[in-house]
């Protein structure tokens, strides 16, 4: 299961990376709640996932693990603090300096900020991003990562530094 801390043992080449994307571990919590017609894609926006499940007659004020949004005849999913949280607890080594540097804030409950900047880097991993794309996100978990360590919020910035550190892997 996703949120079950990751065994290096339980892969073949030792290789820690070989778990699904965050994206593609939401959608699969995801998947059976939704009516069986709904899609679930990729958001362009500021959300990870949209679905049309509203225009099926399916329109949850709240779905598990999940900030949910109404825009128009779309349902918007934004994974909430906690799911984050699991995510992060399912890392148990940093990746590599940046997420070393932000292990402290592992735990910490994610402000709305940091789940948007989760949500946007998690989506490079869905995609063919630019060098441009990848540079944009790096700079922005940089910026939060440094309010953060003058005392801002820096719940769920972990987790976006470990999935960076899968993104810069591939």
């Amino acid at each position: 299961m996703w949120n079950e801390p990751v065994d290096a043992e339980q892969h073949p080449s030792g290789n820690l990376w070989h778990a699904p994307s965050p994206l593609e571990m939401l959608r699969a919590e995801l998947r059976p709640l939704l009516p069986e017609r709904a899609f679930l894609k990729r958001d362009r926006g500021d959300a990870l996932l949209i679905t049309n499940a509203p225009a099926l007659g399916f329109s949850p004020e709240r779905l598990p693990g999940c900030i949910v949004e109404h825009r128009g005849a779309l349902l918007c999913i934004l994974p909430d603090a906690q799911w984050v949280a699991a995510f992060e607890a399912r890392i148990p080594e940093p990746p590599d300096h940046l997420s070393r540097t932000l292990l402290f804030f592992r735990g910490v409950e994610a402000d709305l900020d940091n789940l948007h900047l989760f949500a946007r880097i998690a989506k490079l991993m869905d995609a063919q991003p630019s060098p441009g794309e990848i540079e944009a996100c790096d700079r922005a978990l940089r910026n939060r990562a440094a309010l953060a360590l003058r005392g801002g919020c820096g719940g769920g910035l972990y987790a976006c530094a470990c999935v960076r550190a899968l993104l810069n892997r591939s």
